[in-house]
Formats: C-alpha cells, sequence, structure tokens
C-alpha cells in the first residue's frame, strides 16, 4: 500500500523508503514534492487543527486530526497522520 520514512510519504512497496514518493511534511507542513520541505504546500496542521492554507496556522479549517487518524498510526506525529491519510487513503487538500 505504502510507507512513511523520514518525512516523505511513498506510494507501494512494502519496504520502509521503497516506492515512488507521493508527498512529505516539514515543520507542520504538507507538501506534494518528493523530497522533505519541496514540492507546493497543499495544507498544514496546527495545535491539532487541519488548515489548507500553504503556511502553518494559515488557512481555512479542514478537520481535527483525529478525524485521519488510521489505526496502527497513532503514534506519529500529527502532520505525518494527516499526509498518510491525504496521500495514500483518500485526497482532501
Amino acid at each position: 500500500m505504502g510507507n512513511l520514512r523520514n518525512g516523505v510519504i511513498r506510494k507501494g512497496g512494502s519496504l520502509p523508503g521503497s516506492g515512488v514518493a507521493v508527498g512529505n511534511v516539514k515543520d507542520g507542513v504538507i507538501r506534494n514534492g518528493s523530497s522533505v520541505g519541496s514540492g507546493t504546500a497543499i495544507g498544514n496542521i496546527k495545535d491539532g487543527i487541519v488548515r489548507n492554507g500553504s503556511s502553518k496556522g494559515s488557512g481555512s479549517t479542514v478537520g481535527k486530526v483525529s478525524d485521519f487518524t488510521i489505526k496502527g498510526i497513532e503514534r506519529e506525529r500529527d502532520d505525518e497522520i494527516v499526509a498518510v491519510y491525504n496521500f495514500l487513503i483518500k485526497k482532501f487538500l
């Protein structure tokens, strides 16, 4: 299905770090680039609130982090939880 390693979300491949990079996360901002910090910002997370703005805390509210939690990923950072849901389950940003 996909995996997350060092802030980069990849589709395909069961080993962490394998597959095609579809997005990344850095400092609470979700981007659609293939390496950390690159690409267009599509959303952000601040204080448990998910927004569709390009910088942390900006944009309109999309929901809460708890709305996008997948079983088994609860121990990851909030921004990674939301990014994995967006890129691997259902696009909402």
